[in-house]
């Protein structure tokens, strides 16, 4: 194999002396490892820093073959691979699929999200592999490198997962090692950047939609109509939409939260932190180097902007980003220093085979005695059982509905389709989820399910926001369908049109959106507040004269925190009264 400048080459490895065997529950059901017929003849790990090259190796080897999978964590990953791909290769060649579309699926070669990726083939290609470690997703790529019957793999990820990754392919008798050097400069700024200086080909982090809204607003009174804004609740096409108006020059600036740092590679020359905190659903707390390199990373993409700069910006109230932790995060960035990635344990998630379960009422107490059989089973193992009390809670609140007719109608393998159906359960989308399974299972026993309670109505008007949970929305829709079509004599494609709908008037609300946003100002005094707060501290406190007073005998006034809203996309654009008259249709 002929090796480029960049990258270096370990000898080949041998099979791990011990390979993960086939553990049989000695209980009553007999569950066991998952373990493959087949395993590849080859893996090869590409290990190394962001734009490093590691992705395009994989695909010129993809290419080569003509015939595989490329997996990744994100559609717009996916996306970017369909379209070097396809820009390479003949017509019909490759194929997309991910939760949202489907292009020619059957192509020889198919670029989609790691959930669709096929259980074998010539040559599996799977981006970001360190995200095994991810205590939401990982199960799914810890199932595909260990029971994938690929000839070949070549597996991409951060030199530090390999310890965790190795063991995953250990029945695997040829494993090379190719490590890879980052291919452009990154160098610290010593100073930090007000909104002022910040020049084209630029993005600014932040890590809440509320943020992300404040810190644009300041640097679009700068740069007016140059700033863009990028964050997990707009639409996949919005997004693309707008990454490809930065790609093409029309954006100077993009506002964006950490969504940047998951591969997506655009024409960056400087990465600005506006802040260096986050809530991580549990807690905010200040960045890993890991999470702050897979960042800053993007500034400096080989052969489009020569070396790179990153640093952090200020100016944006309440904002008060960590130099120091951005200076170690470029380290990391640069291949020079290890990160602190979580060496978590990868997780196996259980199949329905798996458990045991006779009728849907066995789903609850069948999927606690798999978890207890997983954490003495994988006692000793590189892997361990996942954590299943979220599969638990979908099946006890379906348990209800399947009462009378609809419980007679219903089986258990359409049971467990819904309780595993890729559809948020954390609260607010709980009751999203419950009123979508619903409609699956009276259509399922023959009722008639009014298509509104399925699909959404369009709004008419409204701010950015009510269009991005009704986009939302039409995306749970099409999740469904797909599993369940004809649920309200509904199809995938009338959802994926509701949200394409969405999508163009969320692009056309965006720039009066940013320009209406404002940075975060306390709603009693007025003075600034960090963006994540309704008011300041002295507002907040008890008895305070400022603003509205505590009444005698109330509970004490505590200054809350926006958590930034997860991942559910609950928020847009800050409900402020200015932002919804100015983000009207």
């Amino acid at each position: 194999m002929a090796h480029l400048p960049h990258q270096t080459t370990d000898a080949v490895l041998p099979a791990l002396p011990h390979p993960l065997p086939v553990a049989r529950d000695t209980v009553a059901t007999g569950p066991a490892l998952p373990v493959r017929g087949n395993p590849p003849r080859r893996v090869v790990f590409h290990l190394g820093p962001t734009n490093s090259g590691k992705t395009h190796d994989a695909l010129a080897a993809l290419a080569a073959a003509g015939s595989g999978t490329y997996a990744a964590p994100l559609r717009q990953l996916a996306h970017e691979a369909y379209a070097r791909l396809s820009a390479q290769l003949p017509p019909g060649a490759v194929g997309l699929s991910t939760g949202e579309e489907q292009i020619d699926p059957t192509a020889p070669i198919l670029c989609c999200t790691v959930e669709k990726a096929p259980p074998r083939g010539e040559l599996l290609v799977l981006d970001e592999a360190h995200w095994v470690t991810d205590p939401d997703r990982g199960h799914t790529w810890a199932r595909l490198l260990l029971t994938g019957e690929y000839r070949e793999m070549r597996v991409i990820a951060a030199a530090e997962a390999l310890p965790v990754l190795e063991p995953l392919v250990a029945d695997v008798a040829g494993v090379a090692v190719v490590r890879h050097d980052r291919l452009s400069r990154l160098d610290v700024l010593r100073a930090p950047v007000r909104p002022s200086g910040v020049r084209p080909r630029t993005l600014v982090v932040a890590f809440s939609h509320k943020a992300v809204y404040a810190t644009a607003a300041v640097l679009e009174a700068v740069r007016p109509g140059r700033t863009g804004v990028l964050y997990g609740a707009l639409p996949p096409a919005t997004r693309r939409e707008v990454i490809d108006r930065f790609t093409r020059g029309e954006l100077d600036v993009l506002v964006t939260t950490d969504v940047i740092g998951h591969g997506i590679n655009v024409p960056a020359a400087t990465v600005l932190f506006a802040e260096t905190t986050k809530f991580d659903g549990m807690e905010r707390r200040p960045l890993r180097t890991w999470e702050a390199a897979q960042i800053a990373g993007r500034a400096g993409r080989y052969l489009l902007t020569g070396h790179g700069t990153v640093g952090v910006l200020t100016g944006v109230p309440g904002l008060r980003p960590d130099t120091a932790l951005v200076a170690a995060g470029a380290a990391v960035a640069r291949g020079t220093v290890a990160s602190d990635l979580p060496q978590r344990t990868p997780r196996l998630r259980p199949e329905l085979d798996d458990l045991g379960a006779r009728t849907p009422v066995d789903l609850p107490g069948a999927l606690a005695r798999w978890a207890r059989w997983a954490r003495a089973a994988t006692r000793h193992e590189a892997v361990t059982g996942d954590d299943v009390s979220g599969l638990v809670e979908r099946a006890e609140a379906l348990l209800p509905l399947l009462e009378g007719p609809v419980g007679a109608s219903t089986d258990l393998e359409t049971v467990w389709r819904l309780v595993t159906l890729p559809i948020d359960f954390d609260p607010p989308r709980r009751t999203r989820w419950l009123t979508l399974a619903r409609a699956a299972l009276l259509h399922g026993a023959g009722y008639r399910v009014p298509p509104q309670t399925v699909l959404p109505v369009r709004p008419r008007r409204g701010p950015v926001e009510d269009f991005e949970q009704a986009a939302a929305a039409a995306r749970d829709a099409a999740t469904l369908l797909r599993s369940f079509p004809g649920v309200a004599g509904l199809t995938a494609e009338d959802a994926a049109g509701l949200e394409r709908q969405c999508a163009a008037r969320i692009t056309e609300l965006l720039p009066r959106a940013i320009a209406a946003a404002g940075p975060g100002r306390c709603v009693d005094c007025g003075s600034p507040v960090a963006p994540r707060f309704p008011t300041c501290r002295a507002c907040a406190a008890p008895g305070s004269r400022r603003g509205a007073p505590a009444g005698r005998g109330a509970p004490p006034a505590r200054r809350r925190e926006d958590a930034g809203g997860r991942r559910s996309g609950r928020t847009g654009a800050p409900r402020r009264e200015t932002a919804r008259r100015a983000g009207r249709g």
